[in-house]
Parts: C-alpha cells; sequence; structure tokens
C-alpha cells in the first residue's frame, strides 16, 4: 500500500469518526434552519470530498476516469463491488 493510499484512508477514518457526533450536534441544531442548513452543508462537503478523492484513487489504479455526472447518479454499488453481500 502506498503512503499516498494510508493518507487518503486516514482521511476517511477522521471523516467516519466524526459522522456520529455531527449527527448529533445536528439533531440538536434542527430547529434553526440556517445553522441546521451549514451543519448539513459542511457534513456533505465533507463526504463528496473523500468520495471523490477514493473515487479518483480508484480510478488511477484501474484506469479509469473520474466522471463526476456517473459519481452522483450511478447506482451505489457497482456490479464488480466485492463489499456488495447478497442474502442467502
Amino acid at each position: 500500500m502506498h503512503a499516498r493510499d494510508r493518507e487518503l484512508l486516514a482521511a476517511l477514518s477522521k471523516v467516519n469518526s466524526t459522522i456520529g457526533s455531527v449527527t448529533v450536534e445536528l439533531l440538536t441544531l434542527q430547529p434553526d434552519d440556517a445553522a441546521y442548513a451549514a451543519g448539513l452543508r459542511t457534513l456533505g462537503r465533507q463526504l463528496v470530498h473523500i468520495g471523490v478523492a477514493l473515487t479518483r484513487r480508484a480510478g488511477e489504479l484501474d484506469g479509469t476516469e473520474l466522471d463526476l455526472f456517473a459519481l452522483f447518479t450511478a447506482p451505489d454499488i457497482e456490479p464488480h463491488d466485492r463489499t456488495e453481500r447478497s442474502e442467502p
């Protein structure tokens, strides 16, 4: 594994470790529309940023180009995705 991949996965871990606390904070902010919207926007940007970084790196490894339109409109699981689980 490349040092760059370790850094990418560390960034993912950082985002992942804050999702729970951010979710609780958003629940308390819900009555304040402006603060709630800002919190949603911040979390959404963090998730999009790490998602694009992961997808871009995957493309570097398998030679595919990053297609932002497809990234946002394609199904969640690619057919060859090994993380997909099927019901027995």
